[in-house]
Formats: structure tokens, C-alpha cells, sequence
């Protein structure tokens, strides 16, 4: 698809980039910009911008739809997103996915970095190798095995081989320790200012959230270790909370990028919902049904009810098993931004015309938030003995979340005094609180699906053979064709039930 290539060239030049991201998609292996100069001031933007439209891309989408938070059904010619719900992703879609990583992304943070350590310029190197470990992070969890030690290397290298992934999540702790390190330098000549869109602002108040959010990536990182290795990822987390390292502490530390209620500046989802996939995205059956079943006060913020003027108001969700139909609740002001309520015309069929409620686009990409770090914590003190009280963590899990979707604090105070205790057997509460956790972290790039695949909560039924291209649900993404048929060095991938690293559960 060329969905990413419109979005991302879009945004780029709305936020004043210089380089020219708006040329045909390149190889991986091939310099796709061919700028000799971009001042690190300059390229720190263009980065943050892609790093929050991968917050609502083709590979948010994959997992989205595979894990049962969205729906493809749709009565469009174009069936792209219903396909991806019953698994049919292919070598083909990925390829424009891959190559806005590496050829974009990761090769424009391969810049920043040596550049700004050049100029004496410690802070924007620490930012970009912070961004650099996100975003290999997300990478890895799709992929498991890609090019890290030789990526981006271009004519240096036309075949980067592809490194385990298992060696790449060991070396990212080492790239966030030494981002921590050159945030904390001293001095810096240059510095990251509002203009950056992710923690925008001065640096003295930018500089203690990217810390917050470094060492909050790297108890996710650990975390997902929980299956594959536990006792090393309860001796890390606990040797870093107990170092004093600084955590996320609200929900204004959360990482995420701010869209504004602009044309070409919008949050992707409103983008294409709105747009070349018109009525192709909607919240899945799996996902409203369990809100519905705790008539949980956040389906307001994340769905339009359906049918519209019921009272009290209902939400029905989609699913691929349905006929095609568009008749179901819409996605809401949660991931599409705020909503104007136009004139209101009800089909016959419960459902809405496009038009009756435009959305401004203005919703934040939503990559890490603070309330999943309240369940990460609330996680590894329940099945990994690390520090801190799980019921507490896990509370406040849910609280952030629901203040973040706008919920009053009495309906926040009914709700947790119903299922906001953990209780029975460990396996019982780890399922209470994983369930949890998929809600609050609906949009959320890849975490559900790797919450899934780590834990096996929320226990969801994979779709039958008949419809799916598997009879269970997919645990990693096949490999482009961009590279399959460029670089040899490509390791054999049997179908999208291989699985990375950290995936052991059986």
C-alpha cells in the first residue's frame, strides 16, 4: 500500500523537514535521501514526526487487527484491512512498512547521532538513541531476527546481514544506558526544543521526561523476557527500580506524539478512516464486548454508540465473521480526536451516514504510556517478585487510563470498587490484569499482541480455518519481498507462526 508513503511525506513537509522523504520508497539498502547536510536541529523533528506516524501505521495495524482491538469489515471494494484481519498479510504489504523504517527512520537517526555527538551536541545524541532503541524495539517484536549491526550502512554495505534478535534486545539496554548518559551531560551546544513534537518544550522540562520514559522502556524491555527468562527479568527489574532511576509519574509523562486539527497534520487513524479506507476500521466485537459485559465508562471516549440514539446508549463491535456490513459502532474522539456533531441521519440498519460526526484528527499517537507502566509494574510484582505492591500498580493502571479517556472520578471510583481488585490464584490475577491492560491500552503500537503472545491473555479465540489463513493467531510478520529478493543474507521464515526471542509460552 501507499498509505505510509502519503502520510509520512505529508506530515514531513507540513512540519518544515528538508529533506526529500516524498520520493518513491527506496531499497533499504539504498540512501533514500541523498541530502549532504541536515542540521541535527532540523532532522530531530523529522524523526520524532516518523517515529509518531509508525504509532499509527501498516505495522500498528497488523497487530491491531490480528489481535482482535480493530476490525476490517467493510462494504469497500478495497478488502486491504479485512484481509489482515483474517491473518492474509503477505511479503508484498510489508514491503512499504520496512523500508519507512530503515530507509527513513532508522537511516535518519544513523545521521543525528554521529552528527550531533560531532558537534558537541550530547543531548540531541542521547534523544535520538533513546528514539533509535524504541523503535528497533518495536522492529524486533515484528520481525524478531533484522539488520542492526550493519544497517543503514547503504554503499558501505548492500547486504547487511540480519542480527539474532535476542543479541539486538541485549544491546539495546546499552543504547538507552548511554542515551541516559548524553541527556545528563553537562553542556551541550545544541539542544532539543519545542519543535522536536514529542515532549516538546524547553529542555529543562523535556529533559527529565525523556529520562522517565528511557528507563520506562527498558522495564518493558525486560519484561518481555517474563516467559523466556524469568529470573533474569526480575533480577533487572528489580536492580532498576532499587537503583532510583526515575519512572513515569502521570499521565503528562506518557510517550506519545500530539497531532493537531490540521489537514496534513492529523493522527493517521482519523486520516484513513476517513479517507482511502472509508469505513474499514472499526472497534472489533472481541474488544467491545468485554467493555460492554463491565459497562466500562471509557466506550464513550473509544466508540460512537450504536445505534446512535439508543438510551441507554449500546456499542456493538466488528468482526470478520460477520457479512459485510459497516453497521457498528465507530471509532471515537479516543484515537480520532474531538468530534462535531453534524446533522445525525440514522440508516434503517442502526447505522450512521459519513458526515453525521466529523473528528478534527487532533488525538495523540499513543506509543508508551503511563498507565501501561503502572501494569508492567503491577505484572512483575506479581509474577516476578520484583519490588512494589501489585494490587496498587494495577489500580493505578486502570485510573490513568480512564482520566486519560476523560472519565469522572466517581465513575473511576465505581468502577475499581467492582473489578478493580485483583484477586484469586496467580494465573487468575495475571489474567485480570492482562485483560485490563488490553483495554487501557487500545491503539497502543504492538503491546497488546505482545502481551498475547508473552501471556496468552486476554484468552482469545483465533479465527476458523475456513475464514483465517491460520487456524491460530499469527506471532510474527513475514519478511518484505523488497528484501527477500535483494539481500541473500535473509534468513528462511516458514510461514507467521515462527516466533520471536522472548515468544516460549507454549
Amino acid at each position: 500500500m501507499k498509505l505510509n508513503k502519503t502520510i509520512i511525506c505529508t506530515g514531513l513537509v507540513l512540519f518544515g523537514c528538508l529533506f526529500d522523504s516524498c520520493k518513491k520508497f527506496y531499497d533499504v539498502n539504498e540512501d533514500p535521501n541523498n541530502v549532504q547536510d541536515v542540521p541535527v536541529a532540523q532532522l530531530l523533528p523529522s524523526i520524532t514526526v516518523n517515529v509518531g506516524y509508525l504509532g499509527g501505521s501498516d505495522l500498528f495495524r497488523y497487530s491491531g487487527l490480528m489481535i482482535q482491538q480493530f476490525s476490517g469489515q467493510t462494504t469497500n471494494t478495497s478488502q486491504t484491512f479485512k484481509e489482515y484481519e483474517r491473518y492474509n498479510i503477505n511479503n508484498s504489504d510489508v514491503n512499504n512498512q520496512w523500508s519507512s523504517i530503515f530507509a527513513t527512520l532508522l537511516a535518519d537517526i544513523g545521521k543525528i547521532i554521529p552528527k550531533a555527538e560531532a558537534s558537541a551536541s550530547p543531548h540531541y545524541a542521547g534523544v535520538a538513541k533513546i528514539l533509535k532503541a524504541y523503535v528497533y524495539q518495536v522492529t524486533v517484536d515484528g520481525w524478531g531476527d533484522v539488520p542492526y549491526s550493519e544497517a543503514a550502512k547503504f554503499a558501505e554495505n548492500l547486504y547487511p546481514k540480519f542480527d539474532n534478535d535476542e543479541d539486538i534486545y541485549a544491546d539495546l539496554i546499552k543504547v538507552i544506558d548511554a542515551g541516559i548518559a548524553d541527556i545528563n551531560a553537562p553542556t551541550s551546544v545544541f539542544e532539543p526544543n519545542q519543535n522536536t513534537t514529542i515532549y516538546a518544550g524547553s529542555w529543562a522540562d523535556m529533559k527529565p521526561k525523556w529520562i522517565k520514559f528511557a528507563n520506562t522502556l527498558k522495564l518493558r524491555i525486560y519484561l518481555h523476557y517474563s516467559q523466556k527468562d524469568p529470573a533474569f527479568a526480575s533480577s533487572q527489574i528489580a536492580a532498576l527500580v532499587n537503583s532510583g532511576a526515575t519512572f513515569m509519574t502521570s499521565n503528562g509523562d506518557s510517550f506519545k506524539m500530539n497531532y493537531l486539527a490540521e489537514a496534513g497534520r492529523q493522527n493517521p487513524i482519523n486520516s484513513i478512516e476517513g479517507g482511502q479506507f472509508r469505513n474499514a476500521f472499526f472497534p472489533n466485537k472481541t474488544l467491545v464486548d468485554m467493555m460492554n459485559t463491565k459497562s466500562d465508562p471509557r466506550r464513550p471516549s473509544y466508540f460512537v454508540r450504536f445505534p446512535y440514539n439508543t438510551s441507554p446508549a449500546t456499542y456493538k463491535g466488528a468482526t470478520v465473521l460477520d457479512n459485510s456490513s459497516v453497521a457498528y459502532s465507530r471509532l471515537n474522539t479516543f484515537l480520532k480526536g474531538d468530534a462535531t456533531i453534524n446533522t445525525i441521519v440514522q440508516n434503517s440498519d442502526g447505522s450512521i451516514t459519513d458526515g453525521s460526526i466529523t473528528w478534527s484528527g487532533n488525538a495523540p499517537a499513543r506509543l508508551l504510556t503511563f498507565a501501561e507502566y503502572n501494569f508492567i509494574r503491577a505484572e512483575a510484582a506479581l509474577t516476578l517478585n520484583a519490588p512494589g505492591d501489585a494490587q496498587t500498580f494495577f489500580a493505578a493502571g486502570i485510573r490513568s487510563s480512564m482520566e486519560e479517556s476523560g472519565v469522572s472520578a466517581a465513575d473511576i471510583t465505581a468502577y475499581l470498587s467492582v473489578y478493580g481488585t485483583l484477586t484469586g490464584s496467580t494465573a487468575q490475577k495475571l489474567e485480570q490484569l492482562i485483560t485490563e491492560k488490553f483495554v487501557a491500552n487500545f491503539g497502543v503500537l504492538m503491546e497488546p499482541w505482545n502481551d498475547w503472545r508473552r501471556t496468552g491473555y486476554p484468552n482469545l479465540k483465533a479465527l476458523p480455518i475456513s475464514v483465517a489463513v491460520y487456524d491460530q493467531i499469527p506471532r510474527i510478520l513475514p519478511y518484505p519481498l523488497s528484501e527477500e529478493s535483494s539481500n541473500p543474507n535473509i534468513p528462511a521464515r516458514k510461514n507467521m507462526l515462527d516466533r520471536v526471542f522472548w515468544d516460549t509460552r507454549q
